[in-house]
């Protein structure tokens, strides 16, 4: 008989994954606890002045944060000890840090693992929910809480692993109606764990065999796009080769009702896809077994990390060298329609073209840019001034037609570097010798 669950819990960091999903849970009745040492962000949280694009049924966050604050569903704080003595679930949700050089940072899941360790009782559920090389949640999460508790894992207290799959901008619905696959350190703890997460998810939980297999299922789901995404990029670097449209080429391909290619773009940004390859390559023990083992993901990896430096190159081209010239990125986020720059892509383009000695400004009242770069232009202005106009992504609040006739009316003196198609199919901009696409 499936034990009555309480619906109370503490979710261990309130970035974008674990914010949306206390707000989530506290939204469904649970009385809901967070806690994130960064005193910045829960000041951020408790003034509902979060900069995050979500929304909760056409409701912004900020306004769910203020609703659900104030009735007393969501109590946040930055000190683990703040938390309350009565809560017997814990959902950790806290960030893996990864540099250039593919090297996790595994401090912050192991501190935050320490302090929950010591809030740990008898009969206490743990779900971690990060992002995570192949045996972490039964080598370091359990390990780590085990020795700051003086619990036995399995027998003391429970330990579970299912990992998140939302999109940015998705995250409510999505944590209702993704189907997750949810992984235990023995039955009890894989039974206790689905209860909770089917407390908010509607859709059938797929019980794994292990936590292993979750850990690595996660890993794969985004690592196989990474893959897809060098494949399209590839694709474009072949077709301009020829002289072939790329879009064209891959609107004919996908007529086959087998095949999907994705659209090309500047490279792979975010906080999911670009980590993907390196967390599997950190469940290895070293190099000679991520070539063995996973040669294609480690070429598409590679890249795709390389894409921003091959598009600069492409353009430094067509302009006839970079330095001095004057470029305009009308957008910077990591994707389309985001707020975020978190591993943009198109930061690191913009980077690329002003190490080449370029100017670069940019356009966008969506996501901040880097303060490196001047933001003080508008369209008009940016397109008076540019001798090259860049669209990285697509935000949903540019007038691209302005743009156009913007560039149009330049007549010539513009180089319209199109990188996401948004003119793709207009018969006044395609023919033109100052339009470049992918």
């Amino acid at each position: 008989m499936e034990e009555k669950m309480e619906r109370k819990l503490a979710i261990v960091g309130l970035g974008y994954v674990g914010l949306p999903l206390a707000l989530t849970y506290a939204l469904d009745a649970f009385q809901v606890s967070g806690v994130d040492i960064d005193p910045r962000r829960i000041e951020s949280i408790k003034s509902s002045s979060l900069g995050m694009r979500e929304d909760f049924d056409s409701v912004p966050v900020n306004d769910v944060l203020r609703t659900c604050l104030a009735n007393g569903s969501l109590n946040v704080t930055s000190r683990f000890d703040e938390l309350p003595k009565d809560v017997a679930t814990f959902i950790i949700t806290v960030g893996i840090p990864i540099d250039h050089a593919w090297t996790l940072d595994m401090s912050m899941l192991t501190s935050a693992c320490a302090e929950l360790g010591k809030l740990l009782k008898k009969g206490d559920l743990v779900i971690c929910r990060s992002t995570v090389p192949v045996g972490t949640t039964r080598g370091l999460v359990l390990s780590t809480l085990e020795r700051a508790s003086g619990l036995v894992a399995g027998t003391d207290f429970d330990l579970a692993y299912s990992s998140e799959r939302i999109a940015e901008g998705h995250a409510y619905d999505e944590f209702r109606n993704m189907p997750l696959v949810v992984g235990g350190i023995n039955g009890r703890s894989l039974d206790r764990a689905t209860q909770v997460l089917g407390a908010v998810n509607r859709e059938p939980i797929f019980k794994a065999s292990s936590i292993e297999l979750v850990e690595a299922a996660k890993m794969f789901e985004n690592a196989q796009r990474d893959v897809n995404i060098a494949i399209a990029d590839q694709m474009a670097r072949f077709a301009n080769y020829f002289g072939i449209p790329t879009w064209e080429l891959i609107e004919a391909c996908n007529t086959h009702s087998r095949v999907k290619i994705l659209m090309p773009g500047i490279g792979v940004g975010g906080h999911c896809i670009p980590y993907a390859s390196p967390y599997l390559f950190g469940s290895l023990t070293n190099q000679a077994e991520c070539a063995e083992l996973l040669p294609t993901f480690v070429s598409a990896r590679r890249a795709n990390a390389a894409q921003p430096d091959y598009i600069a190159e492409r353009m430094s081209r067509r302009m006839g060298g970079l330095e001095g010239k004057h470029v305009l990125f009308i957008g910077i986020a990591m994707k389309d329609y985001s707020d975020d720059v978190t591993v943009s892509p198109a930061v690191d383009l913009a980077r690329a073209l002003a190490k080449a000695g370029a100017d670069v400004h940019v356009l966008d009242s969506v996501a901040e840019a880097p303060r490196e770069f001047g933001r003080e232009m508008d369209i008009d202005t940016g397109c008076l001034w540019a001798d090259a106009v860049v669209l990285p992504i697509r935000q949903g609040n540019v007038d691209y037609e302005r743009v156009k006739k913007l560039v149009i009316a330049a007549a010539g003196r513009v180089i319209l570097f199109d990188f996401r198609g948004v003119f793709e199919h207009d018969a006044d901009v395609l023919q033109q010798l100052w339009y470049v696409r992918l």
